[in-house]
């Protein structure tokens, strides 16, 4: 106590001396009068002698994130290792055999929980093009075609006055029987106006990679073998699986057995190998064995280009 008292009365006579101290002889001693201050956000106030209270208001303007925490998993191993015998008594008793041919036929009739992949491309089914026509002026008559890489109509339609509003295409080819794969349609319009001018209007081509179709009653899914295959090769390419998985994804939808495998190709040995590629892929991929899918010999690709055709709900030519 007595050292407090000491140091603050040292502290005040300092200070009194510092303000009564005389300026040295020839020094000129200048009063200033003392400057406006701002008024402090902050208060002090003196209390004792060598003591300050000092308040201090303000705001935080940080950002705090509030998460909530998954409380950790707790075990008991000891009643992991005491499990109760007589919940495993019925599967070690009883196993779940899987019969080939018998259970997945009883899984396709069930419509429930099938295995279904929508981040595959669909299959291009009809109509497979579609075209709407935007007329500067009335006709008088028209005519639609959808022409292929060749320049060559392989479906044509016309008629008198105004065209239809939409025109679609099914499929009709009169060149290789009807849309096949790896094949460039365009669809095209013209028209003459009511001075006599002809005016033609292209529409968007389109090439397909895959496409179904119906062939007397049968669902036929073509693929591409030009995808499907590297060059030359009964090897399946790296996206071989995008289209196969597709296929079997409609073989479950429907329970669509049997199904038959032909592939279009020039070379018949190639062709065989190739098939015998896509019956393994889809015998592993649907679990069924290799004899249930029906194998049909190769034939010529002159029209059909190179593929690889998939018929559902039987075999080519033959009863469902």
């Amino acid at each position: 106590m007595k050292k407090t008292l000491l140091i603050g009365f040292c502290f005040l006579c300092f200070q009194r001396f510092a303000i009564a101290a005389p300026t040295e002889p020839g020094a000129t001693s200048t009063t200033h009068a003392p400057a406006p201050s701002p008024t402090p956000s902050n208060t002090v106030k003196q209390g004792k002698e060598g003591e300050f209270d000092v308040s201090v208001h303000g705001e935080r303007k940080d950002k705090l994130t509030v998460g909530k925490i998954d409380p950790p998993a707790a075990f008991n191993l000891e009643d992991i290792q005491n499990f109760p015998e007589d919940r495993l008594h019925p599967v070690l008793n009883n196993p779940i055999t899987f019969e080939e041919g018998r259970d997945f036929s009883s899984m396709m009739d069930s419509q429930d929980e099938q295995i279904y992949h929508p981040w595959l491309p669909e299959i291009a089914k009809t109509p497979y093009l579609t075209m709407k026509p935007v007329l500067d002026k009335p006709a008088k008559d028209w005519a639609f075609a959808v022409i292929d890489q060749g320049g060559n109509p392989v479906f044509s339609q016309d008629g008198k006055g105004s065209p239809p509003s939409l025109f679609t295409w099914t499929g009709d080819d009169k060149v290789r029987g009807h849309v096949a794969v790896d094949t460039v349609y365009i669809p095209q319009l013209s028209t003459t106006d009511k001075e006599g001018y002809r005016h033609t209007f292209m529409g968007y081509p389109s090439q397909f990679a895959s496409l179904i179709s119906n062939d007397k009653g049968r669902t036929v899914i073509e693929i591409s073998s030009k995808r499907l295959f590297q060059d030359k090769k009964a090897d399946l390419s790296k996206e071989a699986p995008i289209f196969l998985d597709k296929v079997a994804d409609l073989i479950r939808e429907d329970a669509r057995l049997p199904f038959a495998i032909q592939s279009y190709d020039s070379d018949m040995g190639l062709g065989r190998a190739r098939t015998d590629a896509v019956v393994k892929y889809l015998s592993d991929k649907l679990f069924i064995p290799a004899s249930q899918i029906t194998v049909i010999d190769p034939t010529s690709s002159d029209k059909r280009g190179l593929a690889m055709a998939v018929t559902l709900n039987g075999t080519p030519g033959g009863a469902e």
